[in-house]
């Protein structure tokens, strides 16, 4: 997809700045920031920024009359203004997500997302985080989710790999250990 180039290119040149700056942590920080604020209240801010019938002069007025209000890096704040300049507004969600994937990759980070049935105690989580960054070999950003549809373990889905260790799954696999077994049938052996 055309988008998909042009945001990871964006992501790439804003990273290479937080490189030379010393903080492409904080520009993360403040790119997901700014499109929160830009996504809440049913997208109306992000709607506006990127419609075509407002012209460039009044999108213009609206960020600079927003900005302000986030304190945000001024990097992140020029950044902003020339995606608007370039009518490039609306693939700020697809930046954002290319932006956060190469900052971690930079800074040998996994994000992991664990489903488990109940809430985990701090303690679990601890043990859960440091378990997937023995598997991973990177610092893990731990996000835990809960999932009713799980009867008991957990599921770890970190980058393209899932850690499954889920009852349902263990019982698929004695299922499968049981069925693939010669069965010895007493008088035929």
């Amino acid at each position: 997809m055309a988008d998909g180039s042009v945001a990871r290119r964006y992501a790439k040149a804003l990273l290479e700045i937080g490189k030379e700056e010393n903080n492409s942590d904080v520009l993360g920080s403040d790119l997901q920031e700014s499109l929160d604020t830009m996504v809440a209240n049913d997208n109306q801010l992000m709607d506006a920024l990127s419609h075509p019938a407002l012209s460039l002069q009044e999108r213009t007025r609206i960020l600079n009359e927003v900005l302000p209000r986030l304190g945000l890096n001024k990097t992140v704040e020029n950044f902003l203004r020339l995606l608007l300049d370039k009518r490039r507004f609306v693939i700020l969600p697809q930046i954002n997500v290319q932006y956060q994937a190469l900052a971690d990759a930079h800074a040998g980070r996994a994000r992991a997302k664990v489903f488990t049935v109940r809430p985990m105690s701090p303690e679990m989580e601890a043990k859960v985080k440091e378990s997937l960054e023995t598997a991973t070999g990177k610092t893990v950003i731990l996000e835990s989710s809960i999932d009713p549809s799980l009867i008991g373990g957990m599921v770890a889905h970190v980058g393209g790999k899932v850690y499954d260790a889920s009852v349902r799954s263990r019982l698929t696999d004695l299922r499968y250990q049981l069925l693939s077994m010669n069965p010895v049938i007493p008088g035929e052996a």
